[in-house]
């Protein structure tokens, strides 16, 4: 089988079918000699900012000598992105070896009767069948959706777990509201292994003491009033996080305030990693430096900025970041999917009066938001001058000949990938 026919196949997998237990996954890991407990685990869950968080862990444990491997969903252009070896994207020929060994496993369970696994399911036992293969000593992992059902949640005990920002996002399957929600994702906490979460949200904070409180499991609580935005040049700003003495400016490569807070998220989790001896102050000073995370206020060109902002959360960070950079006038290109709160989004974005053009998109396939019914709510704010351009390239054609500004990109991690398949493209 090549790579593409590989891609085919997970692809056909069905994404948002009903779900399979925990135990089809327990026995799916199994089968294949449990792969995911070959090595030392980072545990992160949380609605935003997970993915940023990741990276930021990821990147300075690669400064400490050790073989570190990175999971993380959605990719935004090709499937590799979801597996990185080091600071390396992992090689089509790995991720081939891995899926044909795991292929060879779901094959067998089939003959017996057994379900499927589900596309996540599939691309977590590959990329751990990856790192196995690779002998990782530490891989930080990214929930796919949730928590406490999370297909990465068969991972037995971490070295350490994270929640990041927790917004209302998947309420059909976490809950409506915010309590709801941060006990699914607490659901990652295990007994004795250290949490760290954003404990900015009351409600939130509250479910995760208790959780952790259950499971014997150190609660290390990180709120914005102790993070400090100190200088931003360019691609770049310093914060500050006084944490156990250390008040060094940490540099990071992004321009929105709440990279800070995630950055503190990062910084407090290698602080109990540092505590371990995994690594030192100064390697976590210098990953942070060198951190990449495409499609989060990502510079394509000067003044093209693409974010994968995707629920109110999201958007409200991203209209804080967006009304502090870039030249005005501003316009955004803008589309969702159908399953958020774009409601609510769009309401933030009439409100923010940011942008004077917006041109609103579509994203392909079964969970599809038309563009008109975005630019019609966007209408009941008269001054706005809403363009319906529905193909993608000709969104991009129309907002970079048309504006005389800054341009944003927000409303999906879907939509950021494909802009940047396009950037690339050309």
């Amino acid at each position: 089988m090549t790579y593409k026919e590989a891609e085919t196949y997970l692809y056909e997998t069905p994404k948002f079918t009903s779900k399979n237990p925990t135990e089809h996954t327990k026995e799916f890991m199994r089968r294949l000699g449990d792969p995911q407990e070959a090595f030392a685990t980072i545990h992160v869950a949380g609605s935003n900012g997970k993915g940023s968080v990741c990276a930021m862990i990821h990147s300075a444990l690669c400064e400490s000598g050790h073989k570190i491997g990175l999971f993380t969903s959605p990719h935004l252009v090709d499937l590799t992105e979801r597996f990185y070896i080091g600071r390396e994207q992992c090689s089509k020929e790995a991720f081939m070896d891995a899926f044909e060994h795991v292929l060879t496993v779901v094959k067998q369970m089939e003959a017996e009767g057994l379900a499927h696994p589900t596309f996540f399911e599939m691309i977590f036992a590959i990329g751990m069948v990856i790192f196995k293969d690779a002998q990782m000593e530490y891989v930080v992992l990214e929930t796919g959706l949730g928590g406490r059902l999370d297909t990465t949640n068969v991972v037995k005990k971490p070295k350490v777990c994270v929640i990041t920002s927790i917004s209302l996002e998947h309420t059909e399957y976490l809950g409506d509201t915010y309590a709801a929600i941060a006990g699914e994702k607490a659901g990652i906490i295990k007994a004795e292994v250290p949490v760290v979460f954003d404990a900015k949200n009351k409600e939130v904070a509250d479910v995760i003491f208790e959780k952790a409180r259950q499971m014997l499991a150190p609660a290390y609580p990180v709120y914005p009033g102790d993070i400090l935005v100190m200088d931003k040049r360019g691609d770049s700003m310093e914060f500050c996080f006084d944490l156990n003495g250390h008040t060094t400016p940490i540099t990071v490569p992004f321009v929105a305030d709440y990279q800070a807070e995630n950055g503190a998220l990062a910084m407090q989790a290698c602080e109990i990693l540092m505590a371990q001896g995994v690594l030192t102050f100064s390697q976590f000073v210098e990953g942070m430096r060198k951190v990449s995370w495409p499609g989060r206020m990502q510079a394509l060109k000067p003044d093209f900025y693409v974010d994968g902002a995707h629920n109110p959360d999201g958007i409200r960070v991203f209209l804080q970041a967006a009304g502090k950079i870039g030249t005005d006038p501003k316009s955004l290109l803008f589309g969702m999917v159908k399953e958020k709160n774009y409601e609510d989004c769009v309401r933030q974005i009439r409100e923010a009066k940011i942008f004077q053009t917006i041109v609103v998109t579509e994203i392909e396939g079964d969970r599809k938001l038309p563009a008109q019914e975005l630019a019609k709510l966007l209408r009941e704010d008269a001054s706005l001058q809403v363009v319906v351009k529905p193909d993608l390239k000709e969104a991009l054609r129309t907002i970079q000949q048309d504006s005389k500004g800054c341009v944003f990109c927000a409303g999906s991690l879907y939509l950021a990938g494909e802009i940047i398949k396009e950037f690339r493209n050309d």
